[in-house]
């Protein structure tokens, strides 16, 4: 997302600097980084416990390059717990510098007494979905934008067609602790499908992570399969496979634009589950289950989340092809209600405004 952003303002022809926390896609773009994403890339109550001193230095190391930085916008993207500890050094250190975050922390799912404070130290916050204004009118300045995934420039959806390769695809995440939490378990489903069916599984994934899971497979007495890193690559191969089984994130709305069918799986350890579970007031996890307010897109959660249960239905979709069409028309009729035809450009302006 911060790229496209990016991106964007650079067209304008601005003389602009730069200063980033980035992973692959900002550093290709020649931009300036404190560290990469992945330093703070933690899943779970637990991980961040268990690397509080770490992610307490990289706080303020990030505070520190900002104030040296001077700027005169600072926009923070997501993370928000790393996110606002960061605004609000800042804002007390030089409140001159104005701040912008996009991705609104989710109030509606839980912990929604956080919209009280954000006004502290967030100038203006910019939304994602237009039913979020309900929830931080009155508490802070805020904007819908829209989702920069979804814009027109960026995002088109892909026309429905016969799956004629025999592709089925798996995204287990980026995060070191969602590889090992989601490999073990598609691993296993791989080996169900294989008694059954020949496909040659497909797992998009980053240059980073592309030996971790070839030797994983290879460990495994696995070798049907194919990895792919980059776009063009991740999106020729969710475009053909019959159905993609997929960590819950982002990477779901690459597979609804690519028009497959999709499961969504998620996965944490107890102790997470059960401390966070009490503060959860949504029933999905699923952004388009979110905004339909209904099951449209299968998710396995949690106890549900291991090889026989999605084996079980993944079968549903091998087996019968209807069954996943079916599946891409219902979502496809909400994720065009998420389409928006500017939203890198009214992002790019409130920044330079």
């Amino acid at each position: 997302m911060a790229s496209l952003i990016i991106k964007k303002l650079k067209e304008k022809n601005l003389n602009i600097h730069f200063l980033a926390i980035g992973g692959e896609n900002i550093k290709s773009q020649e931009i300036d980084c404190i560290f990469d994403i992945k330093d703070i890339a933690f899943m779970g109550l637990i991980d961040v416990l268990k690397n509080l001193f770490s992610i307490r230095e990289k706080i303020n190391l990030t505070a520190k390059k900002i104030i040296e930085f001077n700027p005169d916008v600072l926009l923070s993207i997501d993370s928000p717990d790393f996110s606002f500890r960061v605004l609000n050094k800042i804002k007390k250190i030089n409140g001159k510098i104005k701040t912008i975050h996009l991705v609104a922390p989710q109030v509606w799912a839980w912990r929604e007494k956080r919209k009280k404070v954000l006004y502290k130290f967030i100038d203006h916050l910019l939304l994602l979905f237009p039913f979020e204004k309900n929830y931080f009118d009155g508490f802070i300045r805020n904007s819908f934008v829209g989702h920069p995934f979804f814009d027109f420039s960026v995002f088109k959806i892909n026309k429905l067609e016969n799956k004629t390769n025999k592709y089925l695809t798996l995204c287990p995440g980026s995060r070191s602790s969602e590889l090992k939490t989601f490999m073990p378990i598609f691993v296993e489903v791989i080996k169900k499908i294989n008694l059954n069916k020949n496909f040659l599984f497909h797992i998009p994934t980053s240059e980073n992570n592309k030996n971790f899971i070839n030797d994983y497979l290879k460990k495994s007495k696995i070798d049907n399969f194919i990895i792919t890193t980059t776009e063009n690559e991740k999106n020729f191969y969710i475009k053909d496979s019959i159905l993609t089984i997929s960590k819950s994130g982002t990477i779901t709305l690459d597979i609804c634009k690519n028009q497959c069918p999709l499961i969504v799986v998620y996965k944490t350890s107890w102790l997470n589950y059960l401390l966070i579970k009490p503060f959860i007031k949504t029933k999905f996890g699923n952004i388009l289950n979110i905004i339909a307010q209904k099951k449209i897109i299968p998710e396995l959660i949690q106890d549900k989340c291991n090889s026989d249960e999605i084996y079980k239905l993944a079968k549903e979709f091998i087996d019968n092809e209807l069954f996943g069409k079916e599946l891409v028309t219902e979502y496809t009729k909400i994720l065009k209600t998420m389409i928006v035809p500017n939203s890198l450009e009214r992002i790019s302006n409130y920044i330079i405004e």
